[in-house]
C-alpha cells in the first residue's frame, strides 16, 4: 500500500472533524475540580475587565484546511488569513504539517506528503514565508496523525526491537523538517506532540534524538506534552528550550458554573504548568489551548463536539477564564490558541460536513475573538 494512499486516508479521517487531543478526565481530577476555592460575589466576566498580556509570543495556530491547492497551506488565501490574524494582535503562529500512522501499535515509516493540497514541503514553506514576511514568529509543529480512532498518545510497542523501529523512522521524519526548519530560518521546532506513552517509556532515546536535530536545527526547541500525566511526569525539559504545553485541564466539571468557578478552575492548572515550567527553569509555552463552541465547553475542551448545542456565550466564558488566569503563571511566555483556518470562511454559519451550526475551536467571528484580541494588544 502506497505512502499516498496511507496519507489520504488519515486527511481524510482529519477533515471530518475527529479530535486530536485526547486524555481520561480522572476521578483524582474531577474531585480536585469540586474542590474548587472561588470567591462566590466574584463580579461576571466583562470585557471592561479583560487584562493585557505581558506575552513575547501571542500566539495562533494556523491550520492547513482546504485540500485542494488553494485553501490551504500552498494557496493565495492564506494571505487574507494571516492578514487578518494581525488585526487579532497575533505575533506568532504554529504550522502543522501532518503524517499518517495507520496503527498506534505497528512501527512503519512516516510519509512526507506529497499530494497536490495537503502539506507538501512547498505548501507548508509558502505559509512560513507568509507568516514571515508579516513581522510573526513561526514555530513548525509537525504532528502525527492516527486511524482507527487512535491519537499519539497510544503510540506503544511491546517489545524493545519495535521501539527501535519505530524511533528510527520518526527520526528520519523529524530530521525532514529539522533540516528545512534550518534552512527556511523556522524560529521554533516543536519536535513531537502528545505521544504520552514515548516520552514517558522511553526518554533516553528522546534525548538521543534531541542532540541529533541541535547538530541540525539552531534554533528553539520544544517538544507539546499532553496536559495530564504526559506533562506532569515529563523528565527531559532540560533538554529543551521551552517547556511545552497543550492544556485541555477541564476548568470544572459543573454545567451551570459561576464565572468564579471558571476563573478558580483556570487558575488551578494554570498554577501548576508555572510551577512545573519554574522547576524546570524554562519559560512556559501553551503550544496548544482553546475551547470549543458549545455548551458546557469548561468540562472537556479536547472532546468533538457530539450532540452538545453551539454556544458562543460558552466558549467567550472559557476564555475569559483562561485570560485572567494567566497571571498566576510568570514563567508564561507563550500562547498558541487552537485554531485559525488557512483561508477566512471556513465553518462560517454551518458546517460543510454536516450541515451543523459552527462548533469548532476558531475564535475568529465570535465573542471569544473579541477576548483575545483585547488580551493580546499588550500593556
Amino acid at each position: 500500500m502506497s505512502k499516498t494512499f496511507l496519507f489520504v486516508t488519515g486527511l481524510l479521517l482529519f477533515v471530518q472533524g475527529l479530535s486530536s487531543c485526547k486524555n481520561i478526565f480522572s476521578s483524582n481530577q474531577e474531585a480536585e475540580s469540586k474542590k474548587l476555592v472561588f470567591d462566590p460575589n466574584m463580579p461576571p466576566f466583562s470585557m471592561d475587565d479583560v487584562p493585557h498580556n505581558t506575552l513575547k509570543y501571542q500566539g495562533m495556530t494556523f491550520a492547513h484546511e482546504g485540500y485542494d491547492g488553494v485553501r490551504g497551506y500552498g494557496g493565495e488565501m492564506t494571505k487574507p488569513s494571516l492578514d487578518s490574524l494581525l488585526k487579532f494582535n497575533v505575533n506568532a503562529v504554529a504550522i502543522v504539517p501532518y503524517t499518517f500512522m495507520r496503527d498506534a501499535t505497528i512501527p512503519t515509516e512516516l510519509p512526507i506528503p506529497d499530494r497536490l493540497g495537503s502539506e507538501t514541503d512547498e505548501a507548508v514553506f509558502h505559509s512560513v514565508k507568509e507568516a514571515k514576511a508579516r513581522g510573526m514568529v513561526v514555530m513548525l509543529k509537525p504532528q502525527i496523525w492516527l486511524g482507527g480512532g487512535s491519537w499519539p498518545g497510544d503510540v506503544n510497542f511491546e517489545t524493545e526491537a519495535d521501539w527501535d523501529t519505530w524511533f528510527v523512522n520518526y527520526e528520519e521524519w523529524i530530521m525532514h523538517y529539522a533540516e528545512l526548519s534550518e534552512s527556511n530560518n523556522v524560529d521554533v521546532l516543536c519536535i513531537g506532540t502528545e505521544l504520552v506513552q514515548t516520552t514517558l517509556k522511553q526518554p533516553d532515546k528522546w534525548r538521543a534524538l534531541i542532540a541529533k536535530i541541535r547538530k541540525a536545527y539552531s534554533g528553539k526547541v520544544t517538544y507539546a506534552a499532553n496536559w495530564g500525566d504526559e506533562f506532569e511526569g515529563f523528565s527531559f525539559w532540560d533538554a529543551l528550550d521551552v517547556v511545552g504545553l497543550n492544556s485541555y485541564y477541564p476548568l470544572t466539571t459543573n454545567e451551570n458554573p459561576s464565572d468564579g468557578e471558571l476563573l478558580a478552575g483556570a487558575k488551578a492548572w494554570m498554577i501548576k504548568a508555572n510551577n512545573i515550567s519554574a522547576k524546570a527553569g524554562k519559560p512556559l509555552w501553551l503550544t496548544e489551548v482553546g475551547f470549543r463552541s458549545v455548551e458546557g465547553a469548561w468540562i472537556n475542551p479536547h472532546a468533538a463536539a457530539g450532540d452538545l448545542p453551539r454556544s458562543y456565550e460558552a466558549q467567550e466564558r472559557c476564555f475569559q477564564a483562561l485570560v485572567r488566569a494567566t497571571v498566576e503563571a510568570p514563567t508564561l511566555e507563550g500562547m498558541f490558541v487552537w485554531k485559525w483556518p488557512s483561508y477566512l470562511g471556513r465553518g462560517k454559519g454551518k458546517s460543510r460536513w454536516r450541515g451543523e451550526p459552527n462548533r469548532d475551536f476558531t475564535p475568529g467571528g465570535k465573542p471569544a475573538g473579541e477576548v483575545l484580541k483585547k488580551y493580546y494588544e499588550g500593556t
